[in-house]
């Protein structure tokens, strides 16, 4: 017994040190011989027919872990969310859990929401029809992938904050533009919570994922106002033999807007690189206008008229010349 319950805890070593009743049978006990060890303490029963291995604390990954593997389903929603790291202002729990039943058109209405809970973790157990969502493993954890979140919570944020998300998700390489419309294709559309919203958000997508939050919103600013639009995220070649990223520009003018704070970097010292870095953007005939997050939340106006006068001063170079 002792050999097969150490191949059963191989199981619990990826899922945060969860095992299921099934998987202890697989590794070749019988219901008799689990009861034992729960029985015994070795393993606590967390949830249905999921069990922690003694001494494990309860945490919210523990708690992710065991709603899918009970519920037989995967992290949806705001949870997913959390797992992908998407950094979106949405609320830690409940906890949610996808489950597929039937074989209607994925279109169809959503079935029922359930809330049960997992120890002191509640959790929502949304029973969809089947969905045909491709599923990553994080951590051990079943998710929702990318493409199908965005789509999720779409109708719980703002559209800002919804296309910050999905520049992270790009950023991250779990999503693209393409993905996420083909994906949309298929559950999007009339009826459904945050279609708008999901529709606004691929007409304003562009090439290059934006980097941070920072950046989402000065792209917002220079979108919304009456400036050309700039390219995101275009590399340089650095005399120096190396290269750097500019946040927006306009290269036909060599000029360049970027975003900035000390914060951001985090060390006096990655400020003082960057500063190096703007130096030799500069001996190559870039103009860059720099703007911290005060500048672009605080102050849009002169920021605005800050990059419009470094265009207008290039526009007229290039007209002299």
């Amino acid at each position: 017994m002792d050999g097969r319950f150490r191949r059963a805890l191989d199981d619990a070593s990826t899922q945060n040190a969860l095992i299921t009743r099934t998987q202890m049978r697989r590794a070749g006990l019988t219901d008799r011989m689990v009861d034992r060890v729960v029985a015994d303490g070795l393993v606590v029963r967390v949830w249905r027919e999921v069990f922690r291995v003694r001494g494990a604390p309860m945490t919210e990954r523990m708690a992710m872990n065991a709603a899918t593997l009970g519920a037989r389903g995967r992290v949806s929603d705001a949870t997913a969310a959390r797992v992908l790291q998407f950094d979106a202002p949405l609320a830690l729990t409940p906890l949610h859990v996808a489950v597929e039943v039937g074989r209607q058109h994925p279109r169809s209405k959503r079935l029922p929401i359930e809330t049960e809970s997992v120890a002191f973790f509640p959790v929502r157990i949304h029973r969809r029809i089947t969905r045909p969502d491709p599923v990553l493993t994080v951590d051990g954890i079943a998710c929702v992938d990318a493409a199908g979140t965005l789509i999720d919570i779409a109708p719980a944020l703002a559209l800002d904050d919804l296309e910050d998300a999905f520049e992270r998700a790009r950023w991250l390489g779990l999503v693209s533009t393409e993905a996420l419309a083909r994906r949309f294709e298929v559950l999007g559309g009339r009826g459904r919570p945050g279609t708008p919203k999901v529709r606004a958000l691929l007409a304003n997508s562009r090439p290059n994922p934006l980097e941070s939050k920072l950046e989402g919103k000065a792209w917002r600013m220079l979108r919304r106002s009456r400036i050309p639009e700039p390219v995101r995220q275009l590399r340089v070649d650095l005399a120096t033999k190396r290269w750097h990223r500019l946040d927006f520009a306009w290269p036909e003018l060599l000029v360049a807007f970027e975003t900035e704070g000390f914060e951001w970097h985090g060390t006096h010292a990655r400020w003082k690189r960057d500063r190096i870095r703007t130096a030799a953007l500069e001996r190559l005939g870039w103009r860059t206008v720099i703007a911290t997050w005060d500048d672009v939340v605080c102050e849009p106006k002169a920021t605005l008229d800050r990059i419009a006068m470094a265009l207008a001063e290039r526009q007229s170079l290039v007209r002299g010349v």
